[in-house]
């Protein structure tokens, strides 16, 4: 073995001091006791040492921590550091800022245990979903997901989507149950708690570090619960997400994901760097600081995360005035960041704070946020008739549809979607007045629809909709007011009728040809769109003749999602839904070759954030129900719409 290299000269200014003391060799125990000769004692002459930024780098080097330090001390360690890094940023000349020193001695590196396939299992708690628990309590097994084939990713999205729908319904179940509590009535943390005691929060067998499975860069949600419940962030409340030092080998924690919603006068944000200002110090809903922050809990784990290079899961707030959250907020997934700075001191309140500065990691998805500041600018554009580079029509209904549906190809010249007579919903026939159909009376509600409602009382189960217009629960068929019934438009139970909210696009795209995506936010069990085209009676004659050479959508062949839609009694059996009656089902065909709208540029995925919906209006024929397409999760803008048509490889009428 070679001989080590000798450590180097210490700065000259502690050379200095230790020339003004002399070192006394510690005797040999094993020796002859040498003679008690008295030291005279003198008082040391003044010694005026110069505070550099050198000086506080040496001493830097001196405070670093062993990991044979109780973690008290090793603690104190830390923030003293921190501490001479801030000091020695301030010694620097044209400093404006609090940049961090060279790293200290690193700490000992992660495992190899970190690069590991999750096991598919894993996903409700890693155990069974209806085994009832008091407490899932979380193993100490720290991953990071490698090495997932498509499959895979299918069967965690799938996973994600599940443990969301299970999410919405108990929070609107909940939120029906005390309707008159409002702000107070945290149904969303009460929904998560009930799903984390039923074993079904994703990936609590393991914490894992990097991204998690089935979770895209730009997914949306409107509650902080519900990224717990899928694995996204660790904490309901706390902005720093991270794993306790008990559960990591090495003894100290490690942030994971970080929650940044602009709170603190310090964060600064231009989306690929985030410098985010730690937690503590500050009254709540105020920006400015009260009191120093600390190096301890999330603000410890996240400079740990800077010592150890963990990549951090960064989730943005956004203020939203449609969001259901008394906040009004929606959190967006914006992918993984690195910690490439970690930083204390006076912050623009004048009290001590911690500041990290994130970087984001290169090659990942568009950023989420970003998505979100595109198209509005497209909705800007398009409501100032100004046409965007590569758009081929600003509304391909020409006014049909109560707002514009612009066109995108940015990839060849194909303006095939424009050859198509556009047609807002089906004309279907009309019933002869008298014969074997079974036709809905209408109502005679004046002022608006309740329970005493004739046509709501068809809804197997209470009310279809909620009071902001979204879906309550999937039924085999959902019976509106209609067109001979005495309520206004504005009624509750007229959503689909008042046409689309939301904006959408049609677009040309590699993956599936001619597209749908959304321009605006669309929350989960919002109305989006319906199917139009030529209704096509099929009968025993026809059959596939009538298949050859035309465009046809199959009403039966959709499977039965709306099963899925506001049905939590997989979790709580107290909301478990009521026993609908037997729905024959559509008796026609829908053909897109000459006429079509908007909904048949749907494409098809085996996990679809959409799904269809039928619906019969007042005294229609049963028998000729609309095809209404819902939004199965938040759908979040530049998000591309995709239902599941009932057949693998199964493709819209594009």
């Amino acid at each position: 073995m070679g001989s080590s290299p000798p450590p180097p000269p210490p700065p000259p200014q502690i050379a200095q001091l230790l020339s003004q003391f002399p070192v006394i060799p510690k005797p040999d125990p094993d020796g002859p006791i040498p003679p008690q000769t008295p030291i005279p004692i003198a008082a040391p002459p003044p010694l005026m040492l110069a505070l550099t930024p050198e000086l506080c780098d040496a001493l830097h080097r001196e405070l670093a921590p062993s990991p044979d330090d109780d973690a008290f001390f090793a603690r104190c360690l830390r923030q003293s550091q921190l501490h001479l890094e801030a000091l020695a940023a301030q010694l620097r000349p044209n400093s404006s800022a609090a940049p961090s020193l060279p790293l200290p001695p690193p700490l000992p590196p992660l495992p190899p245990r970190q690069e590991m396939q999750l096991p598919r299992d894993s996903g409700a708690g890693g155990s069974d979903p209806s085994a009832t628990k008091k407490r899932a309590r979380p193993a100490a097994e720290m991953v990071r997901v490698a090495n997932l084939t498509p499959a895979d990713h299918l069967h965690y999205r799938a996973l994600v989507r599940r443990a969301r729908l299970t999410f919405e319904a108990l929070r609107v179940a909940y939120q029906r149950q005390e309707p008159s509590a409002g702000a107070r009535n945290r149904v969303d943390l009460r929904a998560s708690s009930r799903m984390l005691s039923a074993g079904h929060w994703l990936h609590r067998e393991v914490r894992i570090v990097g991204d998690i499975p089935g979770v895209l860069v730009g997914d949306a949600f409107y509650y902080r619960a519900e990224l717990c419940v899928v694995g996204l962030h660790t904490a309901p409340q706390a902005g720093i997400g991270y794993i306790p030092a008990s559960l990591v080998n090495e003894g100290h924690p490690v942030a994971t994901s970080i929650v940044s919603s602009g709170g603190y006068l310090d964060d600064e944000d231009t989306g690929d760097v985030l410098v985010y200002t730690g937690s503590g110090g500050r009254q709540r809903n105020r920006l400015d600081h009260h009191a120093d922050q600390t190096l301890e809990r999330g603000n410890l784990a996240l400079h740990n995360s800077y010592l150890y290079g963990v990549e951090v899961r960064v989730i943005r707030g956004h203020v939203c005035d449609q969001s259901p959250n008394p906040n009004r907020k929606v959190y967006v997934y914006d992918g993984l960041y690195r910690v490439v700075s970690s930083t204390f001191g006076p912050g623009k309140s004048g009290h001590d704070v911690c500041k990290f500065k994130l970087a984001r990691l290169p090659g990942q998805e568009e950023l989420g946020s970003k998505s979100w500041h595109t198209a509005k600018q497209l909705n800007d554009a398009m409501d100032s008739r100004i046409r965007p580079p590569r758009y081929i029509s600003l509304d391909l209904s020409k006014g049909a549809e109560v707002l514009r549906v612009p066109v995108c190809n940015k990839l060849d010249d194909d303006r095939s979607p424009l050859l198509f007579e556009y047609t807002v919903r089906p004309e279907f026939p009309v019933p002869p007045a008298h014969g074997p159909v079974r036709r809905q009376r209408g109502c005679h509600c004046a002022s608006g629809c309740g329970s005493k409602c004739r046509c709501e009382r068809k809804n197997t189960g209470g009310l279809a909709y909620n009071e902001d217009g979204t879906l309550v629960m999937g039924r085999p068929v959902v019976y509106e007011c209609g067109a001979l019934c005495g309520c206004p438009m504005t009624c509750v139970n007229r959503v689909t009728q008042r046409g689309m909210k939301h904006r959408l696009e049609v677009f040309r795209s590699n993956e599936t040809g001619w597209g749908v995506r959304a321009l605006d936010l669309i929350p989960p069990g919002a109305f989006v769109c319906e199917y139009g085209g030529d209704v096509v009676i099929m009968d025993d004659h026809s059959g596939n003749a009538l298949m050859e050479d035309r465009s046809i959508i199959d009403p039966k062949r959709f499977p039965e999602r709306w099963k899925e839609w506001g049905d939590g009694s997989a979790v709580d059996p107290s909301i478990r839904g009521p026993q609908f009656a037997e729905f024959a089902g559509p008796g026609y065909l829908l053909d897109v070759s000459q006429k079509r709208n908007v909904a048949c540029y749907i494409s098809h995925s085996c996990t679809p954030n959409v799904f269809l919906q039928f619906v019969v209006r007042g005294n229609e024929d049963e028998r000729y129900p609309h095809l209404m397409v819902f939004a199965m999760e938040t759908i979040p803008p530049m998000r591309e719409l995709s239902i599941d048509y009932g057949i693998d490889g199964y493709l819209s009428a594009s």
